[in-house]
């Protein structure tokens, strides 16, 4: 039989060395992208804990570990992956015949000649043996049904996972960046870290953006410093080319998103950080979008749970590997406390009507609103309404401006740039 192989390529975004992602021992080897956040050397721990006995048994348990990461190894001849059950380390796969070749970028496995490639699926265990790939779900963040609770019951109990969440992801780190828009998620999210650890807040976004007008307003309310930064719209179209390499899609919406998150791991970098906080997974959970608030004044209450679920559970596709990869080039380790599993569990039980009412609900997400009200947030923040990023930063309607500046969809646009980098070795 040929010879089983596989290739990964890893980008060491934390902030420990190398040692921490890369294991070789008389047992076998194991790479590691991301972290393990309660824990040190990160591929030492999980070596230690797939080595004493079954594999299957000891991947359970790491993927309940708090963390977000990616994993390949090898031990007793057979490989396997896996990644965290959020999906917030993007993994892939792809093989010919009985080649089989795992990667962290797609565009990796595209360069190698294999052109269909797969995503490893949050929770599962992907094994490669003599008798082939096999997958095995481990891991599922089930929908449970909603629990019966008062709106005092279900703010305190949020309150307190959400001060967990942010204790787990910064310990031991003395500095964080925090993506900041001056909205509700973020704000949060900031105003909590800053009792763990030192806290500087960084706003990004086209010269004249609506976002970048009130944000220095919104940092004083928190007391906390803040990095502006605006770029200007001569520098956008290259800005595209690179992240569309990065993200390897040519979709508005992702791009879109994706471009001022680049900046702003950009600026968290030079300002000397290694690890940035966003509010990214909230608007899934308490039902932050508008679609939310249509959907069940159109279908009701049922319609809004199970899209509320789907919302969490595709997560991973839609934003977490996209926002991973825009960040990841500059050393940034994106890390975020609304995809904390013990947070989740139990936002899914909160009863939907805390979150949006019906009637048009403009405002949402009223659990976390009232939340950030009872940690003292200023009212013009608790109360703002939620505007896109791609909106606020001005970056979604200037792509659109450029692609008509050149006679083309904003499609065709973003295909033509995609073909033209797609094949490129390096970051534009």
């Amino acid at each position: 039989m040929e010879e089983e192989r596989a290739g990964w390529a890893v980008g060491c975004s934390s902030k420990d060395g190398l040692e921490s992602h890369f294991l070789e021992s008389a047992k076998g080897v194991l790479a590691l992208e991301g972290s393990f956040f309660q824990r040190r050397n990160h591929a030492k721990f999980a070596h230690r804990r797939l080595v004493r006995g079954s594999v299957r048994e000891a991947v359970t348990g790491l993927m309940c570990e708090p963390g977000e990461f990616a994993v390949l190894g090898k031990l007793r001849n057979r490989m396997f992956a896996f990644r965290d059950p959020n999906g917030l380390k993007p993994l892939y796969y792809a093989g010919r015949g009985k080649f089989v070749a795992f990667a962290s970028e797609r565009k990796a496995l595209w360069r190698i000649g294999l052109e269909n490639t797969k995503r490893v699926l949050p929770g599962q265990l992907y094994s490669l043996s003599q008798q082939g790939l096999t997958q095995t779900r481990l891991f599922e963040i089930k929908r449970p049904s909603e629990k019966s609770m008062t709106l005092k019951q279900a703010k305190l109990q949020l309150a307190n996972l959400l001060k967990r969440s942010i204790r787990r992801i910064t310990k031991g780190i003395d500095r964080v960046a925090v993506a900041f828009s001056g909205g509700l998620d973020s704000a949060v999210t900031a105003s909590l870290a800053k009792h763990t650890c030192n806290v500087e807040l960084v706003s990004v976004g086209l010269l004249g953006s609506p976002e970048l007008a009130s944000v220095e307003k919104y940092a004083r309310a928190l007391d906390l410093p803040i990095s502006v930064e605006p770029f200007e719209p001569s520098s956008l179209e290259d800005y595209v080319r690179r992240v569309v390499w990065l993200i390897e899609e040519p979709t508005l919406m992702k791009v879109s998103v994706a471009v001022p998150l680049h900046w702003a791991a950009m600026i968290a970098a030079r300002r000397g950080c290694t690890v940035m906080l966003c509010g990214q997974g909230s608007d899934e959970l308490y039902g932050g979008y508008y679609k939310y608030a249509r959907t069940l004044d159109t279908k009701g209450r049922r319609a809004l749970r199970n899209e509320l679920y789907s919302g969490v559970i595709g997560a991973s596709q839609v934003n977490y590997e996209r926002d991973e990869q825009a960040t990841a080039p500059f050393g940034i380790e994106l890390r975020t406390p609304f995809t904390d599993l013990d947070l989740v569990r139990f936002s899914l039980t909160i009863p939907s009507e805390y979150k949006v009412k019906a009637g048009n609900d403009l405002t949402r997400k009223w659990i976390l609103r009232s939340v950030a009200e009872s940690l003292g947030l200023h009212e013009d923040i608790v109360w703002r309404r939620k505007k896109a990023i791609q909106h606020g930063t001005g970056v979604e309607n200037a792509i659109r401006k450029l692609a008509k500046s050149k006679n083309l969809t904003v499609e065709s646009f973003l295909a033509g740039i995609h073909a033209e980098v797609r094949g490129s070795e390096s970051m534009p």
